[in-house]
């Protein structure tokens, strides 16, 4: 189980907490770290040459502010990858690969949060996303779906739609909020959208937030939503 993930749960259990915000990458949705590496040896390019190209990509803060779009982020990927050396076709199959990657549910986040909905705390996903993070989800969603119920995740269906129904109002996306965590504009920009899909004033310390970044949780504390930081080994 990721450290802090029980300290999160603790504060889902105080009666006075009405909202459960969770991060989505790395928190909720994980991917496969191994990717990287593979990319990269196949270009010929060495270990953390295309995460530094994609997620160091001066675009990506435009990204995630709504400025630009995933299409116009994946083309610059691959002329910086063609920049530091890789063949043309290689790099654009080197971005497909990526951008086809849809990662998995975390089981135990997925399960701190339905449990938390279903004591009536209403859950939120708050991310540094893109335009495409509403599709993400529905190609997550119908991935996680066709996969076996019996075991641990049994009666889950139900909690997975609800926390990631492409077609409903829980998703927090900077790219639509305007604003990108850190800032304080994000987070009173998805505080003002809480509200307005529930339909009425939720007081900020009845705000739980999970977020891997220190930076993040720093931010929502000073917001004054109670946070923590979940880490992984």
């Amino acid at each position: 189980m990721p450290d802090g993930l029980d300290d999160f749960r603790v504060l889902l259990a105080d009666p006075d907490l009405e909202v459960a915000v969770s991060d989505l990458d790395g928190v909720l949705r994980v991917f496969d770290s191994a990717l990287w590496d593979r990319l990269g040896t196949e270009l010929g390019l060495g270990s953390g040459a295309v995460f530094e190209a994609i997620l160091r990509n001066p675009l990506l803060e435009d990204v995630t502010r709504g400025r630009t779009t995933h299409a116009q982020w994946r083309e610059s990927n691959v002329a910086e990858l063609i920049r530091r050396g890789a063949e043309p076709e290689a790099a654009h199959h080197a971005v497909s690969t990526w951008a086809a990657e849809r990662g998995h549910l975390d089981p135990d986040v997925l399960a701190a949060l339905v449990d938390a909905q279903s004591r009536d705390v209403d859950v939120f996903v708050f991310t540094n996303g893109t335009d495409r993070v509403r599709q993400e989800i529905a190609e997550l969603r119908a991935s996680e779906q066709q996969q076996p119920t019996a075991g641990p995740t049994a009666g889950r269906d139900a909690g997975l739609r609800e926390l990631l129904d492409v077609q409903g109002d829980h998703v927090l996306n900077s790219a639509e909020l305007g604003a990108i965590k850190p800032d304080q504009e994000a987070f009173e920009a998805g505080h003002r959208r809480i509200q307005q899909v529930l339909g009425r004033t939720i007081p900020r310390r009845a705000v739980a937030f999970l977020d891997d970044s220190a930076n993040h949780v720093r931010a929502a504390e000073e917001f004054g939503w109670r946070a923590v930081r979940l880490t992984r080994a």
